[in-house]
């Protein structure tokens, strides 16, 4: 146990000094998330961080710190856990000044922006009908879907890389430990270090889903006292925002991410769904006469086709007449 301790000493001090690899930096990740002990730790210190928040404003006295770490830090009744003299102050002088990559995620929040401070975004937006590709600061690569938009910090120029995603987006994340790549949407933060994977977030729904196609990321929703989820390559986690509720699958990378490369996927479908894609998809509003079907269950992929060649092809098997005029489609049942 001791010889376990002594060894997420020394990874925090290489963590301190930016010298940790990646693969050092997800192993103190998953030392946090061994147990609500150690995550509550964690959660403590960042309570009684932002009791002081005050604090970056003058100097932090001795007394100061060490009441800090020993209400956080040493919240056990086993006096064994102690971390080294330098540790104990290194740790506390990170979090006031926000370098401590790995638990970066978890106090950001916390850190106050002085008021004369402007900070300039870049907001990216997609209106319906219309996906784009855009290549950040960082080298990051995103592929914006149809109704969607990002913002982020002009220049990536903070300590951390945050995208604030409305809609769907596919990114591919460049490298870089000592800055996690955090993507904000509905509340829910995903953080990745170098990895692929695909965000479904748009506004109105209780849901949206994180789909993992390489790498690995942590998924929290900061205001939630559970634990954060760390999703394995080949699958997908989908968010009940309302409910607080996760649940784990595997998915198809073609149905998940198809429409990055032309591909309109309906996977089972409703009539609400086929609705709403077509509007977001060709940039258009679609108006319902007659009474509505509840029996749709649409699985199909259009690669690339025209409006008319698609509606064409459900009107065969749904049985309703439809009419085009410029961006506006009637639908006749």
């Amino acid at each position: 146990m001791r010889q376990n301790e002594d060894k997420i000493d020394s990874l925090l001090v290489k963590i301190l000094t930016r010298t940790a690899s990646q693969e050092e930096i997800e192993e103190v990740e998953l030392w946090a998330l061994e147990s609500r002990e150690n995550w509550e730790t964690l959660n403590a210190i960042k309570k009684l961080w932002k009791e002081q928040s005050a604090a970056t404003k003058k100097p932090i006295s001795k007394s100061k710190i060490d009441d800090i770490w020993e209400k956080g830090m040493l919240k056990k009744k086993d006096n064994s856990f102690f971390y080294s003299t330098f540790v104990k102050y290194a740790a506390i002088i990170l979090f006031i000044f926000g370098f401590y990559s790995t638990y970066y995620y978890f106090i950001a929040a916390n850190q106050e922006i002085e008021k004369n401070e402007v900070i300039e975004y870049t907001v990216l937006t997609n209106p319906a009908g219309k996906k784009t590709k855009h290549t950040l600061p960082d080298g990051s690569v995103v592929f914006l879907n149809c109704s969607s938009s990002i913002k982020f910090i002009k220049a990536f120029n903070s300590e951390e890389r945050k995208v604030y995603l409305k809609g769907e987006a596919y990114f591919e994340v460049a490298k870089n430990v000592n800055k996690p790549f955090i993507v904000e949407s509905n509340g829910i933060a995903t953080k990745a270090l170098g990895t692929i994977f695909n965000i479904s977030a748009y506004p109105g729904y209780n849901t949206m889903k994180v789909s993992l196609f390489e790498g690995k990321v942590e998924i929290q929703n900061p205001s939630s006292e559970k634990l954060p989820i760390l999703l394995p390559p080949g699958k997908e986690l989908l968010v009940n925002i309302k409910q607080d509720s996760y649940t784990k699958s595997s998915f198809n990378p073609e149905l998940v991410a198809g429409w990055k490369v032309g591909k309109l996927v309906f996977d089972n479908a409703d009539f609400k769904e086929v609705k709403v894609k077509l509007e977001r998809w060709f940039g258009l509003e679609i108006k319902i006469k007659g009474k509505k079907p509840n029996d749709w269950k649409v699985s199909t992929i259009y690669e690339k086709e025209s409006l008319k060649n698609i509606l064409t092809d459900l009107q065969y098997a749904k049985r309703f007449a439809y009419e085009i005029n410029d961006n506006q489609v009637t639908i006749q049942f």
